[in-house]
Formats: C-alpha cells, sequence, structure tokens
C-alpha cells in the first residue's frame, strides 16, 4: 500500500503530473506521515525534508516558524493506493515511490488541519521537527542546503528572483553572486 497526499479532495484516480524532475509521475510514499509532509504548499526554500535512520521523517524549518507558517489551518487529503507499478529510487529521493500510469484511488482520508495532525505525529514520535534554531551550528546546515538548492536549481541565473527568496535569502544570494562574478580569480 502506497500513500499520495494532495491538497485537492475528492480525486477517484491519481494522474501523471510533471514536477521538479520534469517528468510526468504520480508520487507516493510508503509512510503516510512522510506524505502528510507533501499535503500543503512548500519546497525546497521553506524545509530539507528526510527519512533517518530508524524510517522516521525528519523536517529542519529553514527559517523560524516555518513549520507553523505552512502547515496550520491547513486541509488535505490522503490517498491509498495500490502500489503495482510504482517503482523507486527514479527520482533520487529513496523515500519516493513513481509512476508513469494514472493510479486508482482506494481509499480517502480528509485531514483538517494539517499542523495538528503533524504536531499529534510528532508526540507520537512518528515525526521529527527541527525547529529553527539561532546558532551559527543550525544555520550552517539551512545555509549549506539553500546554497545548493539556489545553484541546483540555476535560479541565480535568473534576471528576477523570486521575491519570497530574496526576503529569505538575499544576503546569500548576493553573496554568492559575488562569488560567482568572477571577481575574485
Amino acid at each position: 500500500m502506497l500513500y499520495h497526499v494532495s491538497k485537492t479532495h475528492g480525486l477517484k484516480v491519481l494522474k501523471p503530473q510533471v514536477s521538479t524532475h520534469g517528468k510526468a509521475y504520480v508520487y507516493a510514499v510508503d509512510n503516510v506521515v512522510t506524505g502528510l509532509l507533501f499535503g500543503a504548499k512548500q519546497d525546497d526554500f521553506d524545509f530539507i525534508i528526510s527519512v533517518n535512520e530508524d524510517g522516521i521523517p525528519e523536517i529542519y524549518e529553514c527559517y523560524r516558524n516555518a513549520f507553523r507558517e505552512i502547515y496550520e489551518g491547513v486541509s488535505c487529503s490522503v490517498y491509498e493506493i495500490d502500489g503495482t507499478g510504482f517503482l523507486k529510487g527514479i527520482t533520487g529521493w529513496d523515500a519516493e515511490y513513481v509512476s508513469e500510469n494514472e493510479a486508482e484511488v482506494l481509499s480517502e482520508t480528509i485531514v483538517g488541519d494539517l499542523y495538528v495532525r503533524l504536531c499529534d505525529e510528532e508526540r507520537n514520535r512518528n515525526l521529527v521537527v527541527h525547529r529553527f534554531e539561532d546558532i551559527d551550528e543550525y544555520k550552517g546546515i539551512i545555509s549549506n542546503h539553500i546554497v545548493d538548492r539556489l545553484i541546483r536549481a540555476e535560479i541565480l541565473d535568473r534576471p528576477c528572483i523570486d521575491e519570497r527568496l530574496v526576503k529569505r535569502y538575499g544576503n546569500i544570494i548576493e553573496k554568492i553572486r559575488e562569488l560567482i562574478s568572477g571577481r575574485y580569480l
């Protein structure tokens, strides 16, 4: 059994969609809590999301109160689907399964407030949440992640950068642009 989580309620069939991987897939996971982390609009500039060695999803806030800001008051649907035809290891994230084919929904469970549910999962030790800390060690982890994502997504090459990124990571963007300008060679 696999899970697909979406802000869209009432789906009967999941259709492949193009995402960051550039290919149309139906995305799924085998851990419902991991799936819940994708029940709200968020991206790599909000969180680092991983699965630890015990198979428990782990999340790092990239900025203060990101966890509450992204998930509070958000409703989503957890769709249970048959895993037949889904492949693991295609996208580079081992927790993710994908299929190029449509998937029939076997059941739907609506989550009224994702933040409340995720806090319950944290209390039950089914989720590890690292809230933003204003200490160099934590900020170093986040800065390293942000720099990687800015470069990997070729955001620095764009003439206009999303205002949200400039607001949160303007200092990092400015310093990287200075470093890659060539003036230090």
